[in-house]
């Protein structure tokens, strides 16, 4: 997905260009996921206090200047039941609240920190533009969502995992298995958005493959972790 598509990746055509049906669609959307969104917030009962906090943090980043084009993405990664704490270890390289909160949790006394494989940038030549201290920051941020996802790795992959019929005619409508492309997205744009502040520049193309190869890797994971917490409790 090249970087000029980013209007159409949101729902939204240029301003100068759209029509009335095509804004009427784009704010329903809007409508609709500020609706997911304070449903996250403010749901009584079935959200819990610690979710409530998580979501006020997503949606005070959203608030920032510069963060607004990344609404849609996150409301699409609220609605696939992205849990609140993956979310917030994706904007953690961005955003220090997000970071913070994120290292509590990984902390926290209920559970160990969890030991996680390594899943470092691949020595290619698309990031031989970064240095070490970049390239520190973007492990350390890959390690905190691979950290993250592996504390409830069941409800963490049933969230990941979408099951749809395949698209090839070959296929005769069998059930393929496809990582959520709002999650793959979102933290395509987000490590797009640091590398533009550390003034280096990549294709989102290359992002985007990226993250795809990090979250393969996260599944894989996961899958290792529930199967291995099956064995053990048969």
């Amino acid at each position: 997905m090249a970087e000029s598509g980013d209007f159409e990746l949101f729902g939204a055509p240029a301003a100068k260009e759209q029509d009335e049906k095509n804004d009427e669609k784009f704010h329903d959307e809007m409508k609709r996921a500020q609706q997911q969104l304070t449903q996250l917030q403010k749901e009584e009962g079935q959200v819990r206090v610690q979710d409530n906090n998580l979501a006020q943090i997503i949606v005070e980043f959203l608030g920032k200047d510069g963060n607004t084009d990344l609404f849609l993405l996150i409301s699409r990664a609220v609605a696939q039941n992205i849990p609140s704490e993956l979310i917030l270890a994706v904007i953690s390289l961005v955003d220090k609240r997000a970071f913070e909160e994120v290292e509590g949790l990984l902390q926290a006394p209920e559970g160990q920190r969890a030991e996680t494989t390594a899943l470092a940038i691949p020595e290619s030549r698309s990031f031989q533009s970064l240095n070490l201290d970049q390239k520190k920051e973007v492990d350390g941020w890959i390690k905190r969502i691979n950290e993250v996802a592996s504390k409830k790795p069941h409800r963490t992959l049933e969230s990941l995992i979408i099951k749809k019929r395949s698209d090839n005619p070959a296929d005769n409508g069998k059930l393929i298995h496809e990582i959520a492309p709002s999650i793959i997205q979102l933290s395509a744009f987000i490590l797009r958005n640091y590398l533009t502040e550390q003034k280096v520049s990549f294709e989102f193309d290359q992002l985007h493959e990226f993250m795809q190869s990090v979250f393969v890797n996260i599944v894989r994971n996961l899958g290792e972790l529930v199967q291995g917490q099956k064995q053990i409790n048969e």
